[in-house]
Formats: structure tokens, sequence, C-alpha cells
């Protein structure tokens, strides 16, 4: 293993795309994503920009009150079973947004990635602890030596157990009930935020998650009732010091920063609640998939944005091998 501190930024993101590139690979699961490789539902929903902004937060994508189509996907971070302790992801593509920046779709149509997870902070500060942790994390999910070597890592780097624990042990929930954050920050205009989902549905119920599919049974009890709802917003950086650009690791709304409402995202009652395996294919996100004037900001971004496209490539190559 390299010594990530003392190595430059390019060299890291190089061995960032080698690591996760193996992994899919050595993966018995070769066309599953190596991080929130379980998808546990794929669903369509709107994404409604509230019409009562004020002037500084008309930006990019929200800078009138439009009605856009929506692709959403809850994901398991690490494991195949609903009902285990995991990270959970909540991430939505918008569809035909009104930004001359923004990524194009195989059809020529403009989108807008968010990508969430249900805690406020990244699992890792920096690269430098990224980089090590990643490569032996990945190993572990492929073999029991990997696994005996990320409990060793963790024995003899104390400082990453909170860390560790502090995603990964998640108790599993139901997909409507919990917020959602971005961890990492993202430019908007002049601006630096971080974004986040907030649940919003009226009287929502709160099924258990019982079973290694519990989380989709719970979505689709909680549809029952009709359609779902988030509150979108931004938590907006008011101190760069208390609020770092450069370490995800640090929640800035425990550093005062406040929560904007920008946006409600709704999903829809009378749809299939599946993650079937050619939309699991087809679906792809990125923090990447952003216009520029969301654009993702910070060396973990730009790390993750290598990541998730050399990774891209190499899962749909093993698909196409297995047709």
């Amino acid at each position: 293993m390299s010594d990530s501190a003392t190595r430059s930024e390019p060299e890291m993101l190089a061995e960032m795309v080698d690591i996760n590139v193996d992994f899919v690979a050595r993966s018995p699961y070769p066309t599953q994503r190596s991080e929130h490789g379980k998808g546990v539902a794929d669903v369509r929903g709107t994404f409604r920009v509230l019409d009562d902004l004020s002037p500084p937060f008309r930006v990019g994508l929200f800078a009138n009150p439009e009605t856009y189509d929506a692709t959403i996907r809850f994901s398991n971070g690490a494991v195949q079973k609903d009902n285990k302790r995991d990270t959970h992801g909540f991430a939505v593509k918008v569809h035909d947004v009104p930004m001359d920046s923004a990524p194009k779709d195989d059809d020529g149509v403009p989108f807008q990635d968010f990508i969430m997870l249900d805690c406020p902070t990244f699992i890792m500060g920096s690269m430098s602890q990224y980089v090590p942790f990643n490569r032996i994390f990945l190993d572990a999910k492929v073999s029991v030596i990997g696994k005996l070597r990320l409990g060793w890592y963790l024995l003899t780097h104390p400082q990453m157990i909170l860390l560790v624990l502090r995603m990964a042990l998640n108790k599993p929930n139901a997909p409507l009930s919990t917020p959602y954050w971005s961890t990492t920050p993202y430019r908007f205009g002049e601006h630096v935020v971080k974004y986040k989902s907030v649940p919003a549905t009226p009287n929502l119920s709160h099924p258990r998650i019982i079973g290694p599919n519990g989380r989709r049974a719970a979505l689709k009890k909680q549809l029952s009732g009709g359609t779902g709802r988030f509150t979108f917003g931004i938590i907006m950086q008011n101190n760069a010091k208390t609020q770092p650009i450069e370490d995800p690791g640090i929640d800035w709304e425990k550093h005062g920063a406040s929560f904007h409402p920008l946006a409600e995202i709704c999903i829809p009652s009378d749809q299939e609640i599946a993650a079937p395996p050619e939309i699991e294919y087809a679906l792809s996100y990125s923090p990447g998939h952003s216009a520029r004037e969301h654009f993702p900001l910070g060396a973990i971004n730009r790390a993750r944005v290598a990541i998730y496209a050399a990774a891209k490539k190499a899962r749909r190559a093993a698909y196409d091998k297995r047709q």
C-alpha cells in the first residue's frame, strides 16, 4: 500500500480509479456498483422548484419555479441484505433541465444529479485517509483475507473506528423516513453548499425492516398510503474555517450553517417498486453530473467523479460480456 500522505492528488486519483476497476474484475457480482451496489428501488418522481424563493436562491436549476421529471434510486452502501446495518443512498436525477452547461444523456437531454446519504458527513475527511481505506474496504467485500485486513486496519488505526461506525452502522430504515445529505460540497452560483433532503410525507408510516428486501417492502408500504415527499434544499456555508470545503467529515449544520428549502421531491404511488437489472444497468449517477452552477467542489468529490466514471465503464463492459 502506498503512502498517500506524501503523494500528489493526481497520483492518488489514479490509484483510486485502479482500486475500483480492479474491484469490478474481482467481484462475484461485476455488474454491480463498487459503492451502493444494492439497488433497493428505482422509481420515477418529480422535482418541483418552490415558487417563493428569494433572489439569492434563484440559481441554476432553481432560477424559476418549474416542475421536472426525475428518476430516483434508493440503495444500500455495502450490504445486499436490507435488514443489516449500513449506509443508505438517495440519488435523484432531474431530467430536461434548463442549463446550457448541464451534462446530456444518450438522447441529448440535459440533466442534473443530486447524490445523498443517510449521514451528514462523508466517511473520510481527506484523500490521504480515503485511498488506503477504499482499497482495504473493497478488498474486504471480495475475500476473507480482505475482511481480516480490514479488521486489523481498524485495530491499528483506532481514530478511524468512529468514522467508519458513524456511517456503516446506520440502522436499516424505511426509505421515506430518514433525511439524506450530500456530505460533500458543491458550487451554488457564487456560494458553497451541501444538499439535504428532509422527509415531508404527511401521516407517514414507519415500517420495520424485515428480511433481505425489507427496505423495498417498507417503501411499498409507505407509498401505499399515497405520494411520498421530501423537502430538498441547501446547507449554505457561512464560515469557511468551521465549514471547510476540503474536509467533508465535518457536519456544517453543527457548526452554524443553516438549511434552506428550495424544492419538493414527489414519488407517486402508482408505480412498481423494484430495481430491475436492466434499469440498474442503464442508470448512472455521479457528483460530476452537474451544471456549472452546481459543480462539485473539493478533492473527495474530484476522486468520486473519476471513480464513478471508470467503474461505470468497467461495470457495463462486464454486463455486456455476460449477454
